[in-house]
């Protein structure tokens, strides 16, 4: 089941776990396949967001076209775009992606090519996620009367936007993180030299009694 709470219809609700332990081994390389059976906790198909009318069975909702939105609970911050990759190697079809791991968020999102062959993808850094709110997929506003394959349009554009952002705060936080620790280190090393100095003109001060 879902842990995350998304801010789409329930009209579009699958919550189907995947059998991760049948996925992990149709990953043909070994490294990625290693990657995912130690880094990923569960797979669970959350929605299908399709232009079909609303529908409360399950299975004509799954196989109806549309963006199949998977949550992927994983233990540690791997790499998302790796994931991606893989994920949409294992299932090649529109989807996207949300990865959780602990306190922290990433998305990915994959359109295949009409051949069946690749596609675009793209997928933001890990940042911090607040449980207590939804996790925005839709804008209902730049959504409204727009098809599934222009919502994925849309959802990949804002994607890699949000990739940008978040790559820049890290770097930025990166950078400001390496100021203060050389100026705690600059802190340590006056201090140090102070008292030495102070040493210094205490044992002058002795010897000129002397």
């Amino acid at each position: 089941m879902s842990r995350g709470r998304y801010n789409i219809p329930k009209q579009y609700k699958v919550e189907k776990g995947m059998p991760t332990e049948v996925l992990y081994k149709r990953i043909e390389n070994s490294k990625c396949r290693g990657i995912f059976q130690n880094g990923v906790e569960s797979i669970t198909w959350s929605y299908q967001i399709t232009d079909d009318a609303p529908t409360s069975d399950v299975t004509a909702l799954m196989r109806s076209e549309g963006i199949s939105v998977f949550e992927v609970v994983t233990k540690t911050t791997a790499s998302p775009e790796l994931l991606t990759e893989v994920f949409a190697a294992l299932i090649p079809k529109r989807s996207l992606i949300v990865y959780l791991c602990g306190d922290e968020l990433a998305m990915g999102v994959f359109i295949p090519n009409e051949s069946g062959k690749g596609g675009r993808m793209c997928a933001t850094d890990f940042f911090p996620y607040d449980s207590s709110r939804m996790i925005e997929v839709l804008d209902y506003e730049r959504d409204c009367d727009k098809s599934y394959v222009q919502i994925h349009n849309r959802l990949l554009a804002t994607i890699r936007q949000n990739k940008r952002i978040i790559m820049i705060e890290k770097a930025f936080e990166s950078i400001q993180n390496k100021k203060k620790a050389e100026t705690e280190a600059n802190f340590d090393f006056s201090a140090e030299a102070l008292n030495k100095i102070r040493e210094d003109a205490k044992y002058v001060e002795e010897q000129l009694k002397v």
